[in-house]
This record gives C-alpha cells, sequence and structure tokens, in this order.
C-alpha cells in the first residue's frame, strides 16, 4: 500500500514525526540529542524553515514546522540523512536509521496549532513509564527533560524557536503568556485531548478545523483523480511575498511619516512601526525575529509586545482597526499576494 500523499506549498506548516527502524532507538545518549540539534538548526538555516516546537524521544521525535519556501522534502532529506550518517558511524549500526518515510501532516488554525504544541511537549510524561505518576509527577520530570521546547516556552527562549504561538495564551506581556502555558500544559498531563485525538484520526493528510481538512482532502482527490497513480505529492503554486522595505514604504506613505524613523527608538513613529512590524509578520513569511532584527530588536518577545499594543489600539479604534486592513488589502492586491500568510496565526482578522 502506499504511503499517504504530500501536499506541499508555500507557508505549510506540519506535523512532523519521525520513527527509529522497527521502532529501535535512534537516542542513546545526550551526545546524540545535541548533534541532533546542531544538524536541526543547520538544515532550519539551510532551508528557511521555522520551528516551532520539538521534542526527542528515545526512538522518535515530533517537530511542529512552517516551510516558506514550500520545501519539506528537502528539509528532512537533509536532516534525516545528516543524523543517520553520524549514528551509524557513532553506534556502529549499520542499516537505516529511520522507519520508512517521515510524517507530515498539514497543520492549520490557531487552536489546533497550540494544542499540537502541547501533545508535542506533553510526549515524554505520557510514556508507559509514567502511565501510574501523579500529576505532580510528571510536571516534576517534565520541568527537568533537556530535550524538547517546552522549557523555552514557559522559562529561556532558545534561538531556534519562533514562539508566536504563546500569543495565544491572552496575557498582555511574555511573561505571563509563559506563566499560563505552563498551566495549559499542566491541564493536560494527566489526560488525552479529545479534540485533538479524533483530529488525528479525521484525516491522514491534515489537521486542523473542518474547513482546513475539507480542502485538504479536496486537493488529494484532484490530484489523484489527475495523476491517476497510487502515490505521490502534491504541489500547490508558490504564493507570492511582499517585501518588508516594500511594506515599510507603504505604511509611511499612509501614515505620513518617513521611513527612515521606522528605525529610531521613541515614540515619534509608534503607531506607524507597529504597523509595519504587524503588517510584515502578516506579508512577508518573514519570522518574528527576523522582523524583530530588521526594526533594531534583539528578540522576537520584543515583536510580540508590538503586536500586542497594535492589537489594544484596534480593539479601542475601530476606524485604526478599518484603515489598517485597507492598507493591507492594497499592499496585497499591488503585490499579487495570495493570501496573507498569518491569518491563521496568532492575530485576530483585519
Amino acid at each position: 500500500m502506499p504511503g499517504p500523499w504530500r501536499i506541499t506549498y508555500s507557508r505549510a506548516k506540519y506535523h512532523i514525526t519521525s520513527r527509529g527502524n522497527a521502532r529501535q532507538q535512534i537516542f542513546f545518549k545526550d551526545e546524540d540529542c545535541e548533534r541532533f540539534l546542531e544538524q536541526l538548526k543547520a538544515a532550519i538555516d539551510q532551508d528557511e524553515v521555522i520551528l516551532y516546537a520539538y521534542c526527542l524521544m528515545p526512538n522518535h521525535y515530533h517537530l511542529l514546522i512552517e516551510t516558506p519556501l514550500g520545501n519539506v522534502k528537502r528539509f528532512m532529506q537533509r536532516l534525516n540523512t545528516a543524523y543517520s550518517m553520524y549514528f551509524r558511524y557513532k553506534h556502529s549500526k549499520p542499516g537505516h536509521c529511520f522507519q520508512g518515510r517521515y510524517g507530515a501532516k498539514l497543520a492549520g488554525g490557531d487552536e489546533y496549532l497550540v494544542r499540537l504544541t502541547r501533545y508535542i511537549h506533553l510526549n515524554p510524561v505520557q510514556s508507559r513509564k509514567m502511565k501510574e505518576a501523579s500529576i505532580a509527577e510528571r510536571m516534576r520530570y517534565l520541568n527537568g527533560y533537556k530535550w524538547s521546547s517546552y522549557l523555552g516556552y514557559i522559562d529561556k527562549a532558545e534561538e531556534i524557536i519562533d514562539y508566536r504561538w504563546l500569543c495565544l495564551m491572552g496575557r498582555r506581556t511574555m511573561r505571563g503568556n509563559r506563566a499560563r502555558y505552563r498551566k495549559y500544559i499542566e491541564e493536560m498531563a494527566g489526560k488525552e485531548d479529545d479534540k485533538l485525538k479524533q483530529a488525528f484520526s479525521t484525516s491522514r493528510y491534515a489537521i486542523g478545523d473542518e474547513r482546513f481538512v475539507e480542502e485538504a482532502e479536496t486537493d488529494i482527490k484532484e490530484m489523484r483523480l489527475a495523476k491517476a497513480c497510487g502515490g505521490g505529492d502534491t504541489y500547490r503554486p508558490r504564493e507570492r511575498i511582499a517585501q518588508i522595505e516594500k511594506i515599510e514604504q507603504e505604511v509611511a506613505k499612509e501614515l505620513r511619516v518617513k521611513s527612515e524613523i521606522l528605525h529610531e527608538h521613541g515614540h515619534k513613529a509608534s503607531l506607524a512601526k507597529k504597523v509595519a512590524i504587524e503588517l510584515s509578520c502578516q506579508l512577508t513569511g518573514k519570522s518574528q525575529r527576523e522582523i524583530g532584527g530588521y526594526y533594531g530588536y534583539t528578540s522576537d518577545s520584543s515583536v510580540v509586545k508590538q503586536r500586542q499594543r497594535l492589537r489594544d489600539q484596534m480593539t479601542k479604534d475601530p476606524k485604526l482597526a478599518q484603515r489598517i486592513s485597507r492598507l493591507k488589502k492594497r499592499i496585497m492586491k499591488q503585490y499579487s499576494i495570495i493570501k496573507a500568510f498569518s491569518e491563521r496565526q496568532s492575530q485576530p482578522p483585519m
């Protein structure tokens, strides 16, 4: 029976799973995990992939990623090949390191994406050895587990992770979002997420709300009819994206400020800078970290704060929200952008 088809397109998000051959162990020592994370970072940099969450388990690993270039196949080939070569040499184990083809389910929708981060982070305490453990024991173990992105979500950020989903915790500060995320994890530490479990079983190809899954299933059916064969990948056209410099120019023009002052600190271009950051996050395909660096910030948490402040302003001022919405539509039309990339991310519709 052929493996499931893959849907590949720019800005696609995936829940990735990859297991050891015959479910055998692939991480024996801390050294193995460290090497894998080094290779993961290298693959992310080379293929311009965005990493939202990860967890390494003894015989498998999970990733939640986004592929701005629509290149999940190349990224995974690079990552698994690099680790397989290391593994065979380090542990003198000939043959395959990984079992068959990696799993890659499309993921979409704020609620499902944040649930996926929780599912990935809870893997270490859902194992058989933790079956009889109390919630307190599970949380102690999880808080000491080094090989997932969970500790970065609740405390010190890792450079390779994009933490935009923390905004969904609904607190006004990143510190508050981290504290709420810890509780969000604890609430499910001894349970199964029934809603996510249902989503996993609904489709072989996608995890998300009903409309998102239907679109994925429709794409698969259409490609099967077109190719009339038993397996393969589905490619959607790459979406055109706006350049951050162009967005900056359009925002400056709309709000009647000079582009140069958007790179200065202070209140002189406060609103314009927030709008430029927000639209850049939605329309360029760049990570919050990249956009923050462009505007002189040292961390993506600063970008999160600016976006949150703009959200608050838009809530209080509907006319401002309408103005920004019109500007966004104008930019999308001008640069022939097919869709706004973060409409299903952490921000409210504009």
